[in-house]
């Protein structure tokens, strides 16, 4: 009877860290996809990493505060893991805003249901279509990889936060904001010559309504920009991507 209880506390924790990367990871924890599909996933995943015996080994202790403690660990491992990838949308979001301000769409947003909250329509347009790339990438596929390599890199109830784990944290956040840069890059600097060109010219003709054009100047030369370098940026986001998937492991071994 022990053994079989030992054994069904074991699915649960796989359970339990499965749950919260699906829950946290991109695409996986996307409001969409109803809460009794990702049960059923986890459960399947959470079963077929049990059948492989990938907790071989380990023993756990059956008391109450033990168990909840392991619980919280393996919830925060498999958190820590989705949120790390999570990061790199994070920064597409921030790409989009930046857009967003620089061509005057900052208050045309549109409802998101994955944040229950409301974005520029420019992030939901790029967070989209990279999610699309991500798709096609088999980052989904990464995702699961990861979380299977998980478990030899940090075995149930072993999870442990390190400095150096915390400062590779910060680090990978911090890229959050050099992912935004590196996207928005073409329409920024389109944009920011166009403000310069107009500028000059407003100094050199000041009887010209320069304000009656630079709206529509600026909301049409964004779009045709973005339109323009959408191979660029699937070329650059692929780059980070790829980037990205070491920096996750290393991550999960400081842990």
């Amino acid at each position: 009877m022990e053994i079989y209880i030992g054994q069904f506390i074991l699915f649960i924790m796989l359970f339990l860290r499965i749950s919260a990367v699906l829950v946290t990871a991109p695409m996986f924890g996307h409001q969409s996809i109803p809460l009794q599909v990702k049960v059923v996933l986890a459960m399947f995943l959470s079963y077929v990493l049990f059948a492989f015996n990938i907790a071989q080994g380990v023993v756990l202790d059956v008391k109450l505060l033990p168990l909840f403690i392991i619980a919280m660990k393996e919830m925060i491992a498999g958190a820590s893991l989705g949120f790390a990838v999570g990061i790199i949308f994070g920064g597409v979001r921030y790409a989009g805003d930046l857009i967003s301000y620089d061509m005057g769409f900052s208050m045309a947003t549109m409802y998101d249901p994955e944040n229950n909250a409301s974005f520029p329509v420019i992030s939901e347009i790029l967070y989209l279509f990279l999610l699309m790339i991500f798709i096609l990438m088999n980052g989904h596929h990464f995702i699961i990889e990861a979380l299977v390599s998980s478990y030899k890199i940090i075995p149930i109830g072993m999870w442990s936060i390190s400095e150096g784990a915390i400062q590779k944290l910060i680090l990978l956040t911090g890229q959050m904001f050099v992912i935004a840069v590196k996207i928005s890059a073409p329409v920024l600097i389109s944009l920011f010559i166009a403000n310069l060109s107009l500028g000059i010219l407003n100094k050199a003709m000041p009887q010209m309504n320069i304000f009656s054009v630079i709206f529509s100047l600026k909301i049409g030369l964004g779009a045709i920009v973005m339109i323009a370098t959408i191979p660029v940026i699937a070329f650059v986001f692929k780059k980070i991507l790829s980037a990205f998937e070491s920096s996750i492991i290393e991550l999960m071994r400081l842990l």
